[in-house]
């Protein structure tokens, strides 16, 4: 696998456990390119290949077939890996498709799986797989004579477009309600998502779980036997409002999931594979699928949303399980890419748990506040992995937060209290790592952890 090389498109902190998990690959690809700055990815050049910055705007689709082509590589031994959804949405792979490269991820026609809800409802629909109850609505008229008699705390409103996990919202009041409808409507806020329409959806309870299907668009797919459960809100206790993610564990424990349930998630795979080949946009890369357990259907699963790439930060604890268990991550790429899925049977059981607990800037997930000091980096802390997210270096010495979700810091262990133990004794002043407003949740995992 001589003089193979890897274009990792993105450098946030999913891009970190990508890179990570290439890195300890068995025959990792000779050079690693990477679009941004990352100051985690930066750090992995010493590691049995070289990395290199690519500069390139990733929310231009041509500016990412210029770097690919620009590589240095023989073609036939390139593949690109696009980690976030924005540029699959707008059509990325197609395009790197149309050079003759090989590409890891979904057509832009695939990906509106995440790009449009209101597209990802209606093909639920048509596929008879399971989901909640959904009214779409494409005008404030519309949105005003549905919502006027709708009861706010039985409902959940989405926006349709992306709006970067935080298009969501379980709205308390009539009043809260009405002005997120609109809100989403105006096209002003959620990032624009909205514009084209709003749903809404009968508000579900259960236990959630996080399940990741790798594809090869040739009606192909292998579950990765990791299922994760993300934190999306905000404040301890599951309260505040939804962000991009604040922490996540993997695996579940034994005996969380039925026997039934499996089987109720292996059909909604199938099915959503088997739809996507029936309408002729066949899948390719990795799908995501943001499940609950619906205590309102007898606990059967039930498809919250779908998501068209590794999911952030979910990725940073699944990602280092399947390297720790003999899953080759650059394998994986690189036949997916040229459309053969890997069957995903570790070559090692050593089992273990990880956690991820995100560190957020202070004003998250509204405006983030940037520039503050990260202390603790320069330490050593066992069993532990740190990715960088929203982060930029000064100097050799000096690191500054520069995003919203700034670091995860990701613990490893027999179980999930031991990889929460390992994680949590790396955060915080003086002996961890910390910063001036940081945001974080000390209950993750706290569903099934024995100390929470």
């Amino acid at each position: 696998m001589a003089g193979e090389t890897l274009l990792l498109v993105g450098n946030g902190g999913r891009e970190g456990a990508i890179a990570e998990a290439i890195a300890d690959s068995a025959f990792p690809p000779d050079v690693l390119y990477y679009t941004g700055a990352n100051v985690g990815i930066d750090g992995l050049a010493d590691r049995r290949m070289q990395v290199m910055q690519v500069d390139c705007d990733i929310k231009n689709v041509q500016g990412i077939v210029d770097a690919a082509k620009s590589i240095p590589s023989d073609p036939q031994k390139l593949t690109v890996v696009v980690g976030p959804e924005a540029p699959l949405v707008a059509g990325a792979a197609d395009r790197l498709r149309g050079e003759g490269i090989h590409v890891f991820g979904p057509s832009a026609e695939a990906a509106k799986l995440e790009g449009s809800k209101i597209f990802a409802t209606k093909f639920m629909r048509e596929n008879r797989i399971a989901h909640p109850g959904t009214m779409i609505l494409e005008s404030r008229a519309e949105a005003e004579k549905y919502l006027l008699t709708a009861d706010p705390e039985s409902i959940v409103l989405k926006a349709d477009g992306l709006a970067g996990g935080k298009g969501v919202v379980l709205p308390k009041t009539r009043e809260e309600m009405m002005k997120v409808a609109q809100d989403m409507l105006s096209g002003e806020a959620f990032d624009g998502a909205g514009k084209a329409g709003i749903l809404v959806q009968e508000r579900l309870t259960g236990p959630e779980v996080s399940v990741f299907v790798v594809a090869d668009g040739r009606g192909g797919y292998s579950i990765i036997p990791y299922f994760a459960q993300d934190h999306k809100r905000l404040e301890e206790g599951d309260k505040g409002p939804n962000t991009g993610g604040m922490g996540a564990y993997s695996p579940l424990p034994d005996g969380y999931l039925t026997e039934k349930q499996l089987a109720g998630i292996e059909d909604i795979v199938q099915k959503t594979i088997e739809g996507m080949e029936k309408r002729g946009t066949p899948y390719q890369g990795t799908l995501y699928l943001g499940l609950m357990m619906a205590e309102q259907r007898a606990g059967a699963p039930v498809v919250i949303e779908y998501n068209c790439r590794f999911g952030d930060p979910e990725a940073q604890v699944v990602l280092p399980l399947m390297t720790r268990n003999g899953l080759d991550v650059y394998d994986m790429f690189y036949s997916t890419a040229r459309g053969e899925a890997p069957a995903m049977r570790p070559a090692r059981h050593l089992g273990g748990s990880a956690l991820t607990v995100t560190l957020a800037a202070a004003g998250y997930p509204g405006k983030p506040a940037t520039g503050a000091v990260i202390h603790g980096l320069d330490h050593t802390y066992p069993n532990t992995q740190i990715y960088h997210g929203g982060t930029k270096r000064i100097n050799e010495q000096t690191i500054i937060t520069n995003g919203g979700r700034v670091l995860y810091v990701t613990g490893m262990g027999r179980d999930v209290d031991e990889a929460a133990a390992a994680a949590y004794a790396a955060i915080g002043g003086p002996d961890g790592i910390y910063f001036e407003g940081m945001q974080v949740r000390d209950d993750i995992g706290h569903r099934i952890r024995k100390h929470s």
